[in-house]
């Protein structure tokens, strides 16, 4: 018997991205769809892992690992050495012929999950990715967070209802000072700002540091 939800649909993550996944036949087969979007990747095998190479518009450079589609022809920049991590298959999630209801709802909430700004290991630690397109302060912000081994979710309190907004903004690759200030004064970071001359030779030096902490009088005002 037929099942009643004929679907395939697969999900997965890398590089601290959701993409949907495909074979190379079912991408070869519609091109100039996929190349239009920029959440697909194919997943392939590199150095005996498994990984999902983005799909990508051929560019002047063809620098970061993904497949750049030019007309008639693919080229394909695997990962070396020091990416590899990055584009290593995460989560992944198929639906695929779901028999009842149940099993729809289920792997919606698996997919949901994926769509999360930071992974939990399974000893309930929040581990965050930092992309080479964040801003310093996010990367800042990022690697402070993952050094506290602490299960973020457990601070949601301290959010009230900013909590889910605040947390999407992990996904950006820069944020506001107000966000920044929030995450801080929430998660038991002090924030300092310190101003200093750039280097021996400007004009007008300031002559010393100029430190305050960011978070200390922190007032949250919701944006």
């Amino acid at each position: 018997m037929n099942s009643p939800f004929s679907v395939k649909v697969v999900k997965g993550t890398a590089n601290g991205q959701v993409y949907d996944v495909l074979d190379y036949d079912e991408y070869d087969a519609h091109v100039k769809e996929y190349v239009e979007r920029n959440d697909v990747a194919i997943k392939t095998s590199c150095m005996g892992e498994d990984v999902l190479l983005p799909i990508r518009k051929k560019n002047s450079t063809m620098i970061s690992p993904g497949v750049y589609n030019d007309g008639p022809i693919d080229i394909v920049v695997m990962p070396d050495e020091t990416n590899l991590e990055k584009f290593k298959v995460g989560n992944i999630v198929e639906m695929n012929n779901l028999d009842d209801i149940k099993d729809i709802i289920r792997l919606g909430e698996s997919m949901k999950k994926l769509d999360e700004p930071f992974i939990t290991t399974p000893d309930n630690i929040t581990k965050i990715p930092i992309l080479d397109e964040d801003q310093p302060e996010m990367k800042c912000l990022k690697m402070a967070l993952n050094d506290k081994n602490i299960d973020l979710d457990k601070y949601a309190g301290r959010f009230q209802d900013n909590y889910p907004n605040d947390k999407r903004q992990l996904k950006n690759h820069s944020m506001t000072l107000n966000i920044l200030k929030r995450f801080c004064k929430n998660c038991d970071i002090e924030a300092v700002l310190t101003l200093r001359d750039r280097n021996s030779d400007v004009p007008n030096p300031i002559g010393h540091e100029v430190s305050i902490s960011l978070t200390e009088d922190f007032i949250d005002d919701d944006e």
